[in-house]
């Protein structure tokens, strides 16, 4: 009986000691998810939006790529945000003025090429939730430009005269 185990115990447990060693450093990479050209945290340095003037220094804005998701966060207006006479308590209007004045959402975004789409699953819009936002992006060194050509809700009706282009700098 314990030749028998012997016989049987000692090549499974050579197999099973096999399968867990460590792959090959070419098969690790292989299953490593390379990080692509916008994966990182950019700071928006300039905001073109259609039929206005160019932006250029741009109010404080990130975008932030990781994996397969996005964080976007800028305002993009000239001017700076209205802040509240009474911190943490805004006024109806002062309300209503701070949410004009900022694009927030985040998601998932997919890169095809040049092309990419942005799919947020929260939005400060929430028509926005559900619809996605389509462009071009370049990147030359650690600028990266990305060029909004459509954008669309949640019921695929898209915003008429949309067009933004943005210019941001990486600083992560």
């Amino acid at each position: 009986m314990v030749n028998f185990l012997r016989l049987t115990l000692a090549p499974a447990a050579a197999l099973l000691l096999i399968g867990c060693a460590d792959a090959p450093p070419e098969t690790q990479a292989e299953t490593q998810s390379e990080s692509g050209p916008l994966e990182g945290v950019w700071s928006v340095v300039a905001v073109e939006q259609a039929g206005a003037e160019p932006i250029d220094p741009a109010q404080p804005g990130l975008y932030i790529f990781a994996g397969d998701h996005y964080s976007a966060v800028y305002t993009p207006g000239p001017d700076a945000r209205v802040k509240s006479v009474t911190s943490f308590l805004p006024t109806p209007e002062e309300m209503v003025a701070q949410y004009e004045s900022i694009i927030v959402n985040s998601g998932r975004y997919e890169v095809d090429g040049t092309s990419l789409t942005m799919r947020p699953m929260i939005a400060k819009s929430p028509g926005f939730v559900g619809g996605y936002l389509r462009g071009t992006f370049s990147v030359t060194g650690d600028t990266l430009t990305l060029r909004n050509e459509e954008l669309f809700d949640r019921d695929g009706v898209a915003l008429p005269d949309f067009g933004e282009v943005l210019t941001l700098v990486r600083i992560e």
